[in-house]
């Protein structure tokens, strides 16, 4: 799965603040939290305000550890990863075990939001105001908004490859108004972020990083001066060491732990996707929406087809069933009888070994007869979105 637009857009959204407008511009994430959770006697907008912050402070926390140590790491499409951070010319030595790091602390990064939110009563009102250009994520750690850093031009450059923008003052205001209805839409992301994070440290990359940093170092030894006759490391080097490590990640026994963490996370992220939408097919106003039902605006301008929210329901509908073991996912040597049962695979993880799961002997103990998930229902999605069914599926949640 993609996870491009979480860590743009859509935490963008995240972001409701009534007089933190002016607190996160000038404090930035992590001084905007410590002021608002030391706050006393907090309104239900107070405590989403409090559950945006926490949820954006993990994100910042990602960039800072990456731009800390140079961790440009492109070519993975995982949450947080894909994200942009600028050079930093005295960064620290790369370490093997940074990813995991990451990770798990953005797994209690995650854990922190979600208990902000938790206590807001079931039904409470929350209406939170937030210009999106006032939200900033201090990268490098200087404490000042510095061009490249603003959420807008991050997301922009995560999502269209466009960066430079300009300083704050150049972004024209974006405002949104997040109610009632943004709860469940931010404690499902927290879901969704969560269950990336458990997979990354279900398949702990950091032995295979040490073995590719110490062949590296290795080979650069056994190369010493002699000049380099083809461009083809500095081509496709860093590309085949990035995949070596995904690869042997993978390729290695995960901890069923953090698969079936995971796979709960899943499910409750379906869980609030449908609290909300219920909540958002109530609405009646049309004030600033971040994400409208067929009869609002959305406050940034972009429009869902009449019936997007309905036909986003049945994809989440089909993985949830795949999530319960009711549905398969089609195998080619013995479709169209049956399939593989995700459920088990989450619950009782194998060593993911793309040759065996291709030919089938890895995936012997997940194969079973039973209907199988059509296609029907993203195509309804795809044709709804224009062709966009990812850009959109990530602002949806």
């Amino acid at each position: 799965m993609r996870f491009v637009l979480p860590l743009t857009l859509t935490l963008l959204a995240t972001s409701a603040l009534a007089d933190t407008n002016t607190l996160v511009a000038e404090n930035g994430l992590e001084g905007a939290v410590k002021q608002l959770d030391a706050q006393t006697d907090k309104t239900p907008s107070d405590q989403f305000a409090l559950g945006a912050l926490q949820f954006l402070r993990g994100i910042e926390k990602t960039l800072q550890v990456r731009w800390e140590y140079n961790a440009t790491i492109d070519d993975l499409d995982l949450p947080v990863l894909r994200l942009p951070v600028p050079p930093n010319p005295d960064a620290k030595p790369f370490r093997a075990d940074l990813i995991t790091g990451l990770f798990t602390e953005l797994l209690k990064d995650m854990d922190v939001s979600r208990a902000a939110l938790a206590q807001i009563p079931d039904g409470a009102d929350v209406v939170l105001d937030l210009d999106l250009a006032n939200v900033w994520f201090d990268i490098n750690m200087n404490g000042a908004r510095d061009m490249g850093e603003g959420i807008i031009e991050v997301g922009a450059k995560t999502l269209m490859g466009e960066i430079n923008m300009g300083d704050a003052d150049s972004i024209p205001p974006m405002d949104v108004r997040f109610d009632t209805a943004d709860v469940a839409w931010l404690t499902a992301y927290t879901h969704m972020v969560s269950a990336a994070g458990e997979m990354v440290v279900a398949f702990d990359p950091t032995e295979a990083i040490t073995n590719v940093m110490n062949a590296n170092a290795k080979m650069i030894e056994l190369r010493g001066n002699a000049p380099m006759e083809f461009g083809f490391d500095m081509q496709f080097g860093g590309w085949v060491d990035q995949f070596a490590m995904a690869y042997g990640a993978l390729n290695q026994q995960p901890d069923a732990t953090h698969t079936r963490a995971a796979h709960a996370h899943l499910l409750s992220m379906i869980a609030e996707n449908k609290v909300f939408w219920a909540a958002v097919a109530q609405e009646t106003d049309n004030e600033r929406e971040w994400i409208p039902n067929d009869k609002q605006t959305a406050a940034l301008g972009f429009e869902l087809a009449p019936g997007t929210g309905a036909a986003w329901q049945a994809v989440l509908a089909d993985v949830e069933a795949l999530l319960n073991g009711d549905l398969l996912i089609e195998y080619w040597r013995i479709s169209p009888a049956g399939g593989v049962n995700v459920k088990k695979l989450f619950m009782d993880p194998p060593v993911v070994d793309i040759v065996t799961w291709v030919q089938g002997s890895g995936l012997l103990p997940y194969l079973e007869r039973g209907p199988v998930i059509s296609g029907d229902s993203l195509n309804r999605f795809d044709d709804l979105t224009g062709g966009n069914p990812f850009l959109i599926s990530f602002l949806l949640n």
